[in-house]
This record gives structure tokens, C-alpha cells and sequence, in this order.
């Protein structure tokens, strides 16, 4: 059924602009050098337009290399076998396991060096319609910001990984060679995440590092199953982060927000997650900033960027529909502090949005955007798993899988209706990922 379901998946892809790729393997490394293997050459490429591992992280491994080697150790025991991953896709490329490993924790390490980074990237919607009898639809949506140099570098990774006694197939965006995880996603249990960068201090030296936590919880096998991995990493969380999570066909969805350390006990030394559901009739905007109640003391360092958007977004309407949602990830009003951002490739501090994305939980299906999604059409629409799918029906599954990839492509031809008919009131070429055009506002 699964490979029924994956065949679909690949037939639902419209107008292919965002490259995927599909990496396999027997073991954690085996998956790594497959990764590896096929973004060699993307990464050769990405280091030179974005020089960070060179001017910044290992300078300071470095001159940290004990402080360094307590981050390994840390995220080796606690993840054994996302470590293998990380190692085999170093292997697979060609690197020093390190290069990939500073990679991993460069939140943490970027928080450390004298710059300090600030974490001001990515925005989150969720929305919960309430019944399935009210007009609406669940959905996460998620603006995926980075430095410019990333623009044209995004793809869609595929892993399918039969060792797994959690999920076994995670599809979600990322860069070259990184595994999946920290910015958007979903599996084969119907579980979906994005997330937030955050800046809380200080960064716990030899805790646990986001990428690793958020690409733990991206391989849950239930809503459960996402919190504990949540609660079990908590204490030993070196640095912080937003996750949103929701899963197809469920109208439970949570937000989470992690940090290094507890502030009601700050004295206990560990860290701490909040986690909040979005209650039915609900909707729930996140950037770059601890906003649950619980982090009303926190220590932190919020751009002026996270709260321009942030207020931004809050003077335009309830994001209760998908649309009035891209329409607050597409709003550029704010020329200096836009939420939709253009960027500058000539400086690596102002962030760009890389891609867009609507994970819509009812109809099971993520659309993901290359350009502004208030004026381009998504370059990708694929089904997200359906748990329901795995059930045996009346009819057996093999006639609802039949009958799930009937109205998939019943969609796509919709959708490609769509886009032809409305492709006179759009402008062409920016809807691509892989473009090096940036329009920058004034």
C-alpha cells in the first residue's frame, strides 16, 4: 500500500520547478550517504555563496574544541542514530564529519560567537476551524526565511527509511546536505511540523541541539507520540526554537515552544517546553519570539523585524481561511520590516523568504510556494499521508488508495486549470525556488 500511496505522491507533483530528491538506505548512515551522495555538488556550491561554516562556526570550534566536543557527545548519546544520519551524509558528500556536525548545531554555535545571530527567521500560522461540520479547514502555514545566499537551494527531500520502528517515510524541505527536519514537513503517520528560530540566552554549552530535536519529532508516530519526544528532550535542550504540529485529519493541533532553561526554575539547571493547543475555532500566529505566557520572564533577543511582522500580522485579518493566512505571509507593507522577505544578497544579516508553505489537514495536501504567495502560484502540490489511508475499509484498502489517487489527480487537473486560467494576472519566472532573481522593495 505504502509504495501505492508513494507512486501517487510522485503523480500529484505540479509544475516541478522545486527540485525532490529521494534518498534510501538499509541503516541511519546508509540514509546519510544517499543524502550525501546526491547534494555533493549543491553544497560545494551553497559554502561559496554562504561563507558561514568558514568565517564563523569553525572559527569558533576552534577556539572552543572542549565546548564543541560537549555538544557531540551530548546529541551522539541522546540521538544515536540521527548522529549516524548526519555522519553518513557527511560521507556521502565528501566532508569532514565536523563540517556537517557545526552545521547541525549552528543555532547554538551562532548564539556563542561574539556577533551573537539573532534567530529572527521563519513565521508560523496554524488554524483550527473547530468542527468538521463549520466552514473552514485546519491547516499549518509557514514562511521559510533565510539568508538570500539559500534562495536558490530549497528542495524537497524524501527519506525513506525502512530501519525505522517510527516513521518511515519524512518528506519536508531543506537544504544541502542536511537531514529533514527544521523547517517544514510531514510523514507517513500523518504527523506535521514547522518551525521558528528563537534566541534565548544563554545557549546551554553541551545540551542538545535543535536540529536534532526538531528532526526527532518530524519522525513521531502519533500527536503523542510528538509531545513526548518534546517533554523526553526538554531538560537537556541547549538552545530554543517554535514548532507547530498538527496531524491529517485531526483537528488537535499544538504549538510548542523550547528553551535552556526553566524560568519559574531557573535554579534547577534544565530546560524547559511549553506546549499550548489551538482550541476549535482558534487561529495562532508565531515568529521569532517566546510568546506563550509561560516565557513572560524570559531572557531573549527579539529583532525589529520579529516585531514589525508580528504586529503586522496582527492588524490584518484572522488568518481563518487559507487564503487570508498567505495573504499575512505575502504582506509587504511594511517596506523595511516586510514579512514577506526579499532580502539582500549583499548582506547576510537581512533574511529572505526561501519558500512558502500550506499544509492544509482536511484535504491532506501541502501546496509550497517559491515566490510571494499573493502573487504566484504554488511550484509544488503534493498529498500529505493520511493515517485513515493505513485503515481497511469496506472495500479494502487497495480501492481507497485507488479512489485517494483518483481525486489526487482529479486536484492536479484542477489545479492546472487554475493556473492556466489565471496565469494572465500573474507575473511569470518568480514561482521558482532555483531562480537568482530577488526583487527588493524600497
Amino acid at each position: 500500500m505504502m509504495v501505492a500511496l508513494v507512486a501517487c505522491a510522485a503523480l500529484a507533483v505540479t509544475n516541478t520547478t522545486m527540485p525532490s530528491y529521494y534518498a534510501v538506505g538499509k541503516t541511519p548512515r546508509e540514509l546519510g550517504i544517499s543524502i550525501g551522495e546526491q547534494q555533493k555538488d549543491a553544497f560545494q556550491e551553497l559554502v561559496k555563496a554562504d561563507d558561514s561554516l568558514y568565517t564563523r562556526l569553525k572559527p569558533w570550534m576552534e577556539a572552543n574544541p572542549s565546548d564543541y566536543q560537549k555538544f557531540i557527545d551530548a546529541n551522539k548519546a541522546f540521538y544515536p542514530d540521527i548522529y549516524e544520519e548526519v555522519c553518513g551524509i557527511a560521507q556521502g558528500a565528501g566532508l569532514n564529519e565536523s563540517d556537517v556536525m557545526l552545521l547541525m548545531l549552528r543555532p547554538e554555535i551562532e548564539s556563542l560567537t561574539p556577533d551573537n545571530v539573532s534567530r529572527d527567521n521563519c513565521f508560523d500560522i496554524i488554524n483550527n476551524p473547530g468542527r468538521r461540520d463549520k466552514k473552514g479547514v485546519a491547516f499549518i502555514a509557514h514562511n521559510e526565511d533565510w539568508t538570500p545566499a539559500y534562495k536558490p537551494f530549497g528542495f524537497v527531500l524524501h527519506e525513506n527509511m525502512p530501519f525505522s520502528n517510527s516513521a518511515t517515510h519524512i518528506t519536508a524541505f531543506t537544504y544541502p546536505a542536511s537531514p529533514v527536519g527544521f523547517t517544514f514537513g510531514y510523514n507517513d503517520k500523518g504527523i506535521v511540523t514547522s518551525c521558528n528560530g528563537i534566541s534565548p540566552k544563554p545557549c546551554t554549552i553541551g545540551g542538545i541541539g535543535r536540529y536534532f530535536i526538531n528532526r526527532d519529532v518530524l519522525a513521531a508516530t502519533s500527536l503523542d507520540d510528538a509531545l513526548d519526544r518534546l517533554k523526553k528532550a526538554a531538560p537537556q535542550s541547549a538552545f530554543g526554537f517554535g514548532m507547530s504540529i498538527g496531524q491529517v485529519g485531526s483537528r488537535k493541533l499544538y504549538h510548542a515552544e523550547m528553551a535552556p532553561y526553566d524560568p519559574k526554575d531557573r535554579s534547577s539547571g534544565k530546560g524547559h517546553v511549553d506546549i499550548i493547543e489551538i482550541k476549535p475555532g482558534q487561529s495562532y500566529l508565531h515568529s521569532n519570539a517566546y510568546t506563550h505566557p509561560y516565557f513572560k520572564d524570559m531572557d531573549q533577543d527579539v529583532s525589529s523585524s520579529t516585531h514589525a511582522r508580528l504586529e503586522r500580522a496582527g492588524e490584518m485579518d484572522a488568518p481563518t481561511t487559507p487564503e487570508k493566512a498567505l495573504a499575512i505571509l505575502g504582506d509587504t507593507t511594511n517596506p523595511k520590516y516586510p514579512i514577506y522577505r526579499h532580502g539582500d544578497p549583499n548582506d547576510k544579516n537581512e533574511l529572505a523568504t526561501i519558500s512558502t508553505a500550506l499544509m492544509d489537514l482536511d484535504n491532506a495536501l501541502v501546496s509550497i510556494y517559491g515566490g510571494n504567495p499573493t502573487l504566484f502560484d504554488p511550484v509544488v502540490v503534493m498529498p500529505l499521508y493520511n493515517p485513515e489511508d493505513n485503515k481497511e475499509g469496506p472495500w479494502g484498502t487497495p480501492f481507497i488508495v485507488a479512489v485517494s489517487c483518483a481525486g489526487v489527480l482529479l486536484v492536479v487537473v484542477i489545479v492546472l486549470i487554475g493556473i492556466i486560467a489565471v496565469n494572465k494576472k500573474k507575473a511569470a519566472g518568480g514561482s521558482s525556488v532555483n531562480s537568482s532573481y530577488y526583487q527588493r522593495v524600497a
